[in-house]
């Protein structure tokens, strides 16, 4: 089967938001066995929305798949273009109607009500964390599949319900693997893996690098089992000092769960990562279990009031200096007492880098009971890559020495 995305929105057109539902869909449809055919971005615009919607009906393709436009504002086409195209006409779903009820109570406006309307024919796509929910559409042998556009109220609605309807209307045998790599960069890994990847044509090795982590996928298709299996077993001997989770999880929900099974807190001292580390891990559910306090010393004068950092270690060494990173490690510990103590100092730019001390310089120590690290690390990119860089590789070390 092949399948069409179309993703409405004007701030996607213009570039405002970055198209990450495309490149999730796609990848979540190969697991299934259905090819991504084509990928369009149109604005909420009636005439280009049906323009596309009349390509898919006139192609060979089989599964079109819209995110965006199902809010309850007046630009919000998407639902109403799709069913004037296929004439359908649209009624109140009661049981849209009762989820918005309960989504909102007695504060509805009278805008939302546009979100409970659909033909009689949909399969309701229910959304559990928003508003719009979702509708799947059979007819004359093509399936409509309509998705809200904010990612994470679209993934949710994807694994749980479109998948498991998509896997019904496929024979295809497809197995798939996902793994979260952290530590390297793409071509380093593809390095490692080059023995690995021409093995066999059966079973692919497919890489989705996002900024500080990759998340590799390997999938197989028809009766090649030990195949798929064996390319597994020597991608997990080959990448095992980097492999994070092979259950779709991020670093910060393995860190939390590795910090509970040791009855281990942990503390944070960052300066220019701003909080980014200890909010990491907040996003965790049971957070709370393992992270008790934490520091943002931004500035000489918060590190030396709060984490008693020597002004005369920072007249001599600097800021961002191993002799600093030793001191705020040693003040965390003092003022917290916590098992795991992470502290943070680095130039993240664009201004105040030297010759000796360029942009994207970082320190970072991490104290582990009796156990220390103190290292350094140069990162590329601009002020927010290189706070999202070091967030995310002083994570991976921390899980290094965790795990």
């Amino acid at each position: 089967m092949k399948a069409f995305i179309l993703n409405v929105g004007e701030e996607v057109l213009q570039g405002k938001i970055v198209n990450t539902n495309a490149s999730f869909l796609s990848k979540e449809l190969r697991k299934v066995g259905i090819e991504t055919a084509r990928i369009v971005v149109v604005g909420d615009n009636e005439l280009a929305l049906k323009q596309e919607i009349k390509a898919f009906q006139n192609s060979t393709m089989d599964i079109l798949i819209t995110t965006g436009g199902l809010g309850p504002t007046h630009d919000d086409l998407t639902k109403e273009v799709l069913v004037d195209c296929l004439n359908l006409k649209m009624t109140v779903n009661k049981q849209a109607e009762n989820l918005l009820k309960d989504y909102f109570g007695n504060n509805m406006a009278p805008c939302n009500q546009k979100q409970a309307y659909f033909p009689k024919e949909a399969l309701i796509i229910e959304n559990h964390l928003g508003t719009a929910d979702g509708a799947i559409i059979e007819q004359d042998g093509k399936i409509y599949i309509v998705l809200v556009g904010p990612p994470y109220e679209m993934n949710p609605m994807v694994i749980d319900s479109v998948i498991p309807y998509l896997k019904t209307k496929t024979n295809m045998v497809i197995q798939a693997k996902d793994y979260l790599v952290m530590g390297n960069g793409e071509s380093f890994f593809e390095e490692l893996l080059k023995p690995l990847i021409s093995q066999t044509p059966y079973v692919s090795i497919s890489p989705y690098a996002s900024l500080g982590k990759i998340r590799y996928q390997i999938v197989g298709t028809g009766n090649f089992q030990e195949a798929f299996l064996e390319i597994n077993r020597q991608f997990k001997e080959l990448m095992q000092d980097y492999i994070i989770s092979e259950q779709n999880e991020e670093i910060e929900e393995v860190l939390v769960a590795l910090l509970r099974k040791r009855n281990l807190t942990i503390a944070f001292g960052e300066s220019c990562t701003g909080g980014m580390l200890a909010a990491k891990l907040i996003n965790v559910p049971h957070a709370s279990d393992v992270i008790k306090e934490s520091f943002v010393v931004y500035s000489n004068e918060a590190k030396i009031k709060y984490l008693h950092v020597n002004e005369a270690t920072i007249t001599q060494y600097g800021a961002v200096s191993e002799q600093t990173i030793e001191q705020m490690l040693n003040g965390l510990f003092l003022e917290t007492k916590a098992q795991v103590c992470v502290a943070v100092s680095g130039i993240a730019g664009p201004s105040g880098g030297s010759s000796e001390k360029p942009v994207g310089l970082v320190y970072y120590g991490i104290k582990i009971n009796n156990q220390q690290i103190i290292e350094h690390r140069h990162f590329k990119g601009n002020r927010e890559m290189v706070r999202q860089r070091t967030t995310l590789f002083v994570l991976f070390r921390l899980w290094q020495l965790l795990k």
